[in-house]
């Protein structure tokens, strides 16, 4: 009996303690959750998955017509959506926003699509700023987005696809062929076809 005793009150002691240490103590070794990248795309309010990636480019999740307003008022002039099944011509209607879309499936992304977005947002950067997204504004959005950084921004891919991946915006791990295409392709080659006359 005396063991049992001796156990219930070890217990007693344990359970006391771990009620008693301060609510933001850390076991030891561990490490507070590190500050967000400052480097990285700054969340906004109100849009869902909101982001400023540079002054004039915006990343987001998909819109409707609630999110007519604060576009506006961040003077957004175009709204680039990589869909495959659904357009914004509705929710945009009469907004004075410009509608391009450029139909992606997650699963299939190829260079042709990473040319298109990319001549399609620095063509429309020149009209002011540029709105891109997605279905989540996770996956397709963060790799172009990526893609953009890397080409644009000088980005080398590991810190690219850091920030797809950690940057907080909700990126879907089993969409492997992302990050796969991201470590593989050849910006270089990429950025020559971008700056091509389109045929």
């Amino acid at each position: 009996m005396s063991s049992i005793r001796f156990i219930s009150a070890a217990l007693l002691a344990l359970s006391f303690g771990l009620m008693m240490a301060p609510a933001n103590s850390q076991a030891p070794g561990s490490s507070a959750k590190p500050e967000r990248h400052p480097d990285w795309a700054t969340p906004m309010p109100h849009v869902s998955n909101l982001h400023q990636v540079t002054p004039v480019l915006y990343r987001s999740a998909m819109l409707d017509r609630a999110d007519v307003a604060q576009l506006q008022s961040l003077g957004v002039k175009t709204v680039i959506s990589l869909r495959s099944f659904h357009s914004d011509t509705e929710v945009l209607k009469d907004s004075g926003i410009r509608t391009v879309r450029i139909p992606i499936n997650t699963w299939a992304i190829r260079d042709r699509h990473v040319i298109e977005a990319m001549r399609s947002i620095r063509a429309a950067e020149e009209q002011g700023p540029v709105l891109l997204h997605c279905l989540h504004g996770a996956d397709r959005t963060g790799m172009m987005t990526a893609m953009y950084r890397m080409l644009y921004q000088g980005w080398p891919r590991e810190k690219a696809i850091d920030e797809l991946k950690n940057g907080g915006y909700g990126y879907h791990a089993v969409w492997r062929n992302i990050e796969k295409y991201l470590k593989r392709v050849d910006v270089e080659a990429i950025r020559a076809q971008i700056d091509q006359e389109k045929p």
